[in-house]
């Protein structure tokens, strides 16, 4: 007898390798990287935290746009095309950051960054991964946006270690080389849905769908077994018809769901943004503040793959509620001043809720609307969750006029907890009627 061990790899998984890397470099870069180039940029530019902490604002809405823009565009030339061309334009963008000496300079090359990272990664990533996930889809995007908090584990210390053997504008052209490295590997390995090769989501042969039942296939089945699903989902959701805006604004589950991620990532990621240079003005060397930061990305990772598993077992909306619950005690726990465990605590409680909580907004949108919806909802979602900006001028204007970040965590408590009551209030949309 043959082994089913002995069965190809799902082509899909690849696709999910490629959103992994792209999610990697586009948050790494954008993001994360700079609890690293924060001090050196400060004092060989002469620059500010103000000044910086500005430029994923400005970053941000150019991101709001893209995402309008890519969601559209993705709909119709597929993520292929789109992962390869921002590849390229991010790295080229990212090496430019290291050249510049005016601010607004910086700020210019941070909009053409951001531009980049919404092709590369974001909606057109997320959507290359749902396109050939169904009934593993919360699996599949949990590994793809695992690589959004390892990014925070790994590239900081890179970025360290290059500014040390190097320099700052080196630093910055060594990334950048790496991020248009990825452009060939896209364009050779992402493929833009399986049924254009043959094949269906989850990897059944053909266009096999599962009715809406409770009877699951047996573990050992050859082709169906080990579904880990409560058998009440079809495989292909073949409704294709989208979502235009009028549909959307008149939709309560799109503004909910939209204020339900806005308001739990305002606290995510206005902390990760700075989380290092925070643990060195409670006291810690530069070097064991980068190692806590990495931790609790490294956690954040462990933690997308974790929350999205149980997406596929149980009701997203209450997955989800669980994890803003823990995000907001995470945040509790880094109000406690002067005491070792409780901040181990903060970095283990909030670094694994904090995961969840990206990693869980495209699932959830999928889950809402359909996986044929994805794309057209998401772009128009991206107005309403672009509110999380708020978040880095409440911590700015906490520490500008307290002296802490306390003031802040307290307001991101409070919003997770308002945040996890309306996700569960959350009900499936209704399909479309017209066409886009």
């Amino acid at each position: 007898m043959t082994s089913t061990n002995s069965r190809p790899i799902f082509y899909g998984w690849y696709i999910v390798g490629i959103a992994f890397i792209a999610n990697f470099m586009s948050t790494g870069v954008g993001f994360y990287i700079f609890n690293a180039f924060m001090k050196p940029l400060c004092d060989e530019r002469g620059w500010t935290r103000a000044d910086i902490n500005l430029a994923p604002v400005i970053g941000g809405v150019v991101g709001l746009l893209g995402m309008l823009f890519y969601g559209t565009l993705v709909m119709r030339v597929g993520p292929r095309i789109l992962m390869a061309i921002g590849a390229v334009i991010s790295g080229v963008a990212f090496a430019c950051l290291g050249q510049v000496s005016e601010i607004w300079h910086f700020y210019l090359f941070f909009i053409l960054l951001f531009f980049g990272n919404g092709a590369m990664a974001g909606i057109v990533a997320n959507t290359a991964v749902n396109n050939w996930f169904v009934l593993k889809r919360g699996k599949a995007l949990g590994l793809a946006t695992t690589g959004v908090s390892f990014s925070g584990a790994v590239l900081p210390f890179i970025a360290m270690i290059l500014i040390e053997r190097t320099d700052l504008a080196h630093a910055f052209t060594w990334i950048g080389v790496a991020i248009v490295a990825m452009a060939p590997v896209a364009w050779l390995v992402v493929r833009n849905r399986p049924e254009d090769h043959g094949m269906a989501p989850d990897g059944f042969p053909g266009r096999t769908v599962i009715e809406k039942s409770d009877e699951i296939p047996p573990a050992d089945d050859p082709i169906m077994g080990g579904i880990e699903a409560s058998g009440t989902l079809s495989l292909l959701e073949s409704d294709t018809r989208l979502w235009t805006f009028p549909m959307v604004v008149r939709s309560p589950t799109f503004w909910k769901l939209g204020l339900v991620n806005a308001m739990a990532m305002m606290g995510v990621v206005a902390v990760m943004f700075q989380l290092a240079p925070r643990f060195e003005d409670i006291g810690f060397d530069k070097r064991s503040a980068m190692y806590m930061m990495s931790l609790t990305a490294f956690i954040g990772a462990l933690g997308k793959y974790f929350w999205g598993m149980l997406c596929d077992r149980y009701d997203p909306r209450k997955v989800v509620a669980v994890l803003i619950v823990a995000n907001g005690l995470g945040l509790g726990l880094g109000l406690i001043q002067n005491s070792f465990p409780a901040l181990m605590l903060f970095i283990v409680i909030f670094g694994f809720a904090m995961g969840g909580v990206v990693s869980t907004g495209p699932i959830t949108i999928a889950f809402l609307f359909g996986r044929d919806a994805y794309a057209s909802v998401a772009r128009f979602l991206g107005l309403v969750v672009r509110l999380q900006l708020i978040g880095y001028f409440i911590t700015g204007l906490s520490y500008d006029r307290t002296g802490s970040y306390d003031t802040a965590y307290v307001i991101f408590i409070v919003l997770d907890l308002i945040a996890a009551a309306l996700i569960l209030t959350t009900k499936k949309s209704s399909i479309p009627l017209s066409k886009e």
